[in-house]
C-alpha cells in the first residue's frame, strides 16, 4: 500500500509533465544528435529505470529463492529421518526375559549359600 503512495504521484508527476513538454528540443550525446521533446526523453528515462530496478530486483530474488529451494531439501530430507526413527521406534519390543527364582541353597545340604 505504502508503495501506491509513494508511486502514483511520482508517475501522475511524470505524465504531467511528458504532457506538458511537447515541444521538439535538440538532444545529443557524445556525437549522436537527434531531435525529441523533454517529456517523451523523460518517459524513456523513467522505463530504462524500472527495468533496471526490476532486474536488480529479479536477480535479489533469485538468490532467495535458491536458499529456499535448498532450505525446504533439507526440511524434506529431517522430515524423512524423523519419519524414519518414529516408525522403528513404534515398532513392538518383545518382552524381557522374567528371571526365575531359584531358592538359596541351605547349609544344610553342605553347598555354600548364594548372595
Amino acid at each position: 500500500m505504502i508503495r501506491l503512495i509513494i508511486v502514483v504521484p511520482f508517475l501522475l508527476a511524470l505524465v504531467v509533465f511528458s504532457a506538458s513538454n511537447q515541444d521538439p528540443l535538440d538532444m545529443w550525446l557524445l556525437t549522436y544528435s537527434w531531435k525529441s521533446s523533454a517529456g517523451v526523453l523523460a518517459l524513456l528515462v523513467a522505463a530504462v529505470a524500472f527495468l533496471l530496478g526490476a532486474f536488480c530486483l529479479w536477480t535479489a530474488e533469485f538468490k532467495q529463492r535458491r536458499r529456499a529451494r535448498k532450505a525446504e531439501q533439507h526440511v524434506k530430507e529431517l522430515e524423512a529421518q524423523l519419519a524414519q526413527v518414529q516408525a522403528v521406534s513404534s515398532l513392538p519390543v518383545a518382552p524381557a526375559p522374567v528371571a526365575v527364582a531359584t531358592s538359596p541353597v541351605s547349609p544344610a545340604n553342605g553347598a555354600e549359600p548364594h548372595v
